[in-house]
Formats: structure tokens, C-alpha cells, sequence
């Protein structure tokens, strides 16, 4: 089965795709990486 994650790099996006890879899905993902981009700002 196709499946599109969004927001693939989150809490639920990344485990959810490593589960669904290994049961032989494709997956195809999308995030905004607005979280990582926050955390880089408020940690510099």
C-alpha cells in the first residue's frame, strides 16, 4: 500500500513510517520541520 505521512518527522510520523516500512509499505512524507527549526532557534 501507498501511504503519505505528514509531519514525517515528528513524534508519531517517525516511528509510524519505520513500522509501516517494515511491513512493506512505500511511504512518502512530508513535514514543514517547523518544530526542529524552533528548537534550533531557542537553543542558539
Amino acid at each position: 500500500m501507498r501511504v503519505l505521512i505528514l509531519g514525517i518527522d515528528g513524534y508519531i510520523g517517525w516511528p509510524l513510517s519505520l513500522h509501516l516500512l517494515e511491513r512493506g509499505h512505500e511511504i512518502s512524507g512530508m513535514d514543514s520541520f517547523y518544530t526542529r527549526k524552533r528548537v534550533k532557534e531557542v537553543h542558539s
